[in-house]
């Protein structure tokens, strides 16, 4: 359904039935489609849309467990901001001030904001946090994960987020130990959070190229003299082996095969100019450009050109999708091809 936020559905299925204390926590994730009715001059690309693919956490916890899922969620975080290639610049801590615009008890801010305290002393080393006193949500204290974008300005992309309110609007309970019912505490978290934003995020840090492993297009092939190539020239016979776009297009297609088999994403361009394809290539962002003609054949290599870098390298045949695969599985930025 059109809905802003999943917070109150993941509300509504918590409280479709009675819940004990050893049944805590509980957590809903959902990664799912939301609508918001953003007015035209604050949309922006895909950093800010009316449709927004949200990653979603809701955690329902005793508050003797507070600590330890913020401690998962933050961890989770910088464990995957890490693999993004994503360098954190500090943690924010936002608590309450002294004013009276907070929801919920002074002692129980306190609590809340002193649990998460004992987790970033623990979790954050590098980067290094900070608290900001007035800067929390008016339901609850928060950690925010502080970035910088591409033009060095300050942007959050995760949050971990404490809420005294929701709790009490939808009457969220447990039976405690001593059999007496007891407010739940909710943490809402997000380990991406938006997936337009997040590639916005990326392609503007990485010049407008997703890394390797999340690259659409992880190697563009290009078989050189291969039928519908000007490349081709005329086609030769004899004893001496096969005409030479029948070998690139039988060593293409055995490429292909193996590596699609291991899990690549693979493209290939057989017909018009090499320039024009490699042009074509480097437009669409492919992530590697790799060359298969009579020389590479005789010398059982692939020429690979990384457009990222501009490194140009020939690589045997037989390394090539051990090479690639590897880099896939352990989500590397680049895969190393010259060794």
């Amino acid at each position: 359904m059109l809905r802003p936020a999943n917070c109150p559905h993941h509300a509504q299925i918590y409280a479709s039935e009675p819940r004990s204390y050893r049944d805590l926590p509980v957590r809903y994730s959902e990664l799912a489609a939301m609508f918001r009715a953003e007015r035209s001059g604050v949309l922006s690309g895909l950093s800010r849309v009316r449709q927004i693919n949200l990653d979603d956490t809701h955690v329902f916890c005793r508050p003797d467990q507070v600590e330890a899922e913020v401690r998962t969620a933050l961890t989770a975080v910088l464990e995957v901001l890490d693999t993004l290639g994503i360098e954190v610049s500090y943690l924010r801590l936002s608590g309450r001030d002294d004013s009276d615009r907070w929801l919920g008890e002074p002692g129980q801010w306190a609590a809340a904001e002193a649990a998460l305290r004992a987790v970033l002393d623990d979790v954050a080393g590098t980067p290094a946090w900070r608290a900001e006193p007035g800067e929390a949500a008016f339901y609850g204290p928060k950690v925010d994960v502080q970035v910088l974008d591409a033009r060095g300005h300050e942007e959050t992309l995760a949050t971990v987020q404490l809420d005294f309110n929701q709790p009490e609007r939808f009457d969220l309970t447990y039976v405690a130990a001593s059999g007496e019912r007891e407010r739940v505490v909710m943490i809402h978290r997000g380990t991406v959070g938006a997936m337009e934003r997040m590639v916005a995020f990326l392609l503007e840090r990485h010049g407008g190229r997703l890394p390797f492993w999340l690259a659409p297009v992880q190697l563009c092939l290009l078989p050189v003299g291969g039928t519908g190539s000007p490349e081709a020239g005329s086609p030769g016979s004899g004893a001496d082996g096969p005409p030479a776009e029948t070998a690139a297009e039988t060593a293409a297609d055995a490429l292909v095969a193996d590596l699609r088999a291991r899990g690549l994403r693979v493209r290939v361009e057989r017909h018009g100019s090499l320039g024009n394809r490699i042009r074509l290539a480097r437009r669409r962002r492919d992530a590697l450009l790799g060359v298969l003609g009579p020389r590479e054949i005789e010398a059982g290599v692939l020429a690979v050109t990384d457009p990222s870098s501009g490194t140009r390298v020939d690589v045997p045949l037989a390394a090539l999708a051990t090479r690639l695969e590897t880099a896939a599985r352990t989500r590397s930025h680049r895969p190393t091809l010259d060794r």
